[in-house]
């Protein structure tokens, strides 16, 4: 029995050694694979640690204190403490503090009245308001509860100095005002977000494949010997992805639009117009990765690459002011960061133009550079 399961173990296991050596040395050998099969893993685990938390902090605030007396500056000290708030300028105009939360520009805007400091003198209670950009329910909720608290602290310190003759029931009242989204819907903030991230799926996927996949089966080769030259293939391949691509992304915002009731209160044109741009721009992050990629398995993991930083560090879930300054300022090498800014200003806040002209300007700038590259990858990939 011993010399027949001898028998049976030789046969079925003889030369698994010589197996293990072949796949070893073709794993050493495609170094590129290797490469991203260890490293992103640890990209994205840093990426995941640092940059994932609901925390709100810093939230980037502008301020019209007209006021200017110890009383307003106390309460202010007390405001920044929390660190919920991060003053970014000092205006003089109410219009002008909605103007910078309509242009994405602050998230709140700190209105402190001339009489306020008068009015706590006079034993009147002393208003302070606060325009909080309620788009995105998670941030608005904890600015306007960390003002509230604020003020009920500072009015308990502010009745304990008082004589009782002087008694106000409330010395200071807080009152946010939410200038988008009343309702505070987390729908409202995280549609719009998830219409840009699947148009970039989307497109991304469709030209990365596309292209991938006929190197692999030996198509791409055969459109070569044609007389059409590489930019011409190259156009004419892609057309009908940014065709599909913007067809599918108007499709997710009609369904956004009359399936979950969010409705889009600024021009819809200049949307369309930046959705076409964003499109464009995912297009050429497909032809890029179809360039440095040589099998599908590669092409799949890089754009898992590009996509999950766009998850984590572009503001579609995640706030961007609570994140490290690295990961913050590397969350605006990320397209899909100021398509999302251009994308809620418009459906949440009716921002125009004029608003929104400093994320549409840089949208374009990565169009124009990655479409550069991506034609002189792949002339010299299938040249």
């Amino acid at each position: 029995m011993w010399q027949s399961l001898s028998n049976w173990l030789n046969q079925t296991f003889w030369g698994w050694h010589a197996v293990m050596v072949k796949e070893w040395i073709e794993i050493l050998d495609d170094k590129f694979t290797l490469f991203v099969f260890l490293t992103i893993p640890i990209i994205q685990m840093i990426i995941y640690g640092y940059g994932v938390s609901f925390e709100v902090r810093h939230v980037d605030t502008v301020l019209m204190n007209l006021d200017r007396r110890p009383q307003s500056q106390i309460l202010l000290d007390q405001l920044l403490s929390t660190e919920y708030f991060h003053i970014t300028k000092n205006l003089f105009s109410r219009e002008a503090v909605i103007q910078e939360i309509v242009s994405g520009r602050a998230r709140a805007g700190i209105v402190i009245p001339p009489d306020f400091s008068d009015k706590l003198q006079a034993g009147r209670p002393g208003q302070i308001q606060v325009l909080i950009d309620g788009s995105d329910s998670t941030m608005a909720n904890a600015v306007q509860n960390a003002a509230i608290a604020v003020g009920q602290n500072r009015s308990i310190q502010i009745l304990t100095q008082l004589s009782q003759a002087k008694k106000i029931e409330q010395p200071i009242e807080m009152r946010p005002r939410m200038l988008f989204n009343p309702d505070v819907r987390t729908t409202n903030f995280i549609l719009p977000g998830l219409v840009g991230f699947m148009a970039q799926t989307i497109t991304l996927f469709l030209t990365v494949n596309s292209i991938v996949r006929e190197r692999e089966i030996g198509t791409l080769e055969q459109l070569l010997v044609t007389p059409v030259k590489p930019l011409g293939l190259m156009i004419g391949k892609l057309i009908p992805y940014l065709i599909i691509g913007f067809i599918g992304t108007n499709l997710l915002l009609a369904v956004m639009c009359l399936v979950f009731r969010v409705p889009v209160n600024g021009n819809i044109f200049l949307l369309e117009i930046c959705i076409f741009i964003f499109v464009f721009v995912a297009l050429a992050i497909g032809i890029l990765i179809s360039t440095a990629a040589t099998n599908q398995a590669q092409a799949m993991h890089l754009a898992s690459f590009v996509l999950i930083p766009s998850v984590l560090l572009s503001g579609f879930i995640f706030p961007r002011e609570s994140m490290p300054l690295v990961l913050n300022w590397l969350g605006y090498a990320i397209p899909l960061t100021y398509f999302l800014q251009i994308q809620r200003g418009i459906v949440l806040r009716g921002a125009g133009v004029q608003d929104l002209w400093q994320w549409i300007l840089p949208l374009l700038f990565f169009g124009f550079v990655l479409i550069y590259f991506s034609v002189k990858r792949f002339r010299t990939t299938v040249g």
